[in-house]
């Protein structure tokens, strides 16, 4: 919801629609510092459920990663690139430059289709592939790649397209 829509609404002026989008906001950071705390992610399901609040109501592509310690728990989030309507050019230094800082020692590529189908694209399975064996030989491992969208997901792991 944007200001401008919420000040359409009759009896909402401008200073009720800012106490209210801050309220929002407020909300959704109280909600991830929560889900952050001693967060262990074991499957896609969790990950999805643990990510998908960031790519509501989005337009555009949005990238994260998700970094993991030994024991999979949760390190950080990271959004890392914004792309397009139906794009999102990613850089896989970046990746594993934050992956490196982090010491983390794995982590799940999340990201949004805006269309809402979740089909992977051409660029998607060489995106995966690349980050694959890049993980392999830094010994920081790929442990899913989601993609989202109108709030159901796929992931190549429980599609068995991750080759160990």
């Amino acid at each position: 919801m944007t200001l401008s829509k919420l000040t359409n609404i009759k009896g909402i002026g401008k200073v009720k629609a800012i106490e209210l989008l801050c309220a929002i906001e407020l909300g959704k950071r109280v909600n991830v510092e929560r889900k952050k705390i001693n967060k262990k992610i074991r499957n896609s399901s969790e990950a999805y459920n643990y990510i998908n609040s960031k790519f509501l109501y989005k337009t555009k592509e949005y990238f994260y990663v998700i970094y993991l310690d030994s024991k999979s728990n949760i390190i950080e989030n990271k959004l890392l690139f914004i792309g397009g309507l139906n794009e999102c050019v990613i850089d896989i230094r970046e990746i594993f430059k934050h992956a490196h800082l982090l010491s983390a020692a794995s982590f799940i590529c999340v990201h949004n289709h805006p269309s809402g189908d979740v089909t992977p694209s051409k660029n998607d399975d060489i995106y995966t592939i690349e980050l694959i064996k890049i993980g392999k030989l830094q010994k920081i491992l790929l442990k899913d790649h989601i993609i989202i969208g109108n709030n159901k997901y796929y992931s190549y792991y429980e599609n068995s397209k991750l080759m160990f």
